[in-house]
């Protein structure tokens, strides 16, 4: 069993979660179709979908950060 866009990813609800459930759908047809076996798809889909999640929801953490401080543009 693997997970993809908005329940495998805790973002910030800044309109992302649909780019990454696309792109993890594809990573995942892609290591099906290349892989023997289903265990080696999912690990080969998680092996680039995770880091992937990791950094972008940094990346919205520090932009959500910048959209709520108190020196944000009105």
């Amino acid at each position: 069993m693997t997970l993809l866009g908005d329940a495998a990813h805790l973002m910030p609800p800044l309109g992302v979660g649909v780019n990454l459930a696309m792109l993890d759908a594809c990573d995942l047809a892609l290591a099906l179709a290349r892989s023997a076996t289903i265990d080696e798809a999912v690990r080969a889909y998680e092996h680039t979908m995770l880091p992937r999640s990791t950094e972008t929801a940094a990346m919205l953490e520090n932009r959500t950060e910048d959209l709520l401080s108190e020196e944000a543009p009105e």
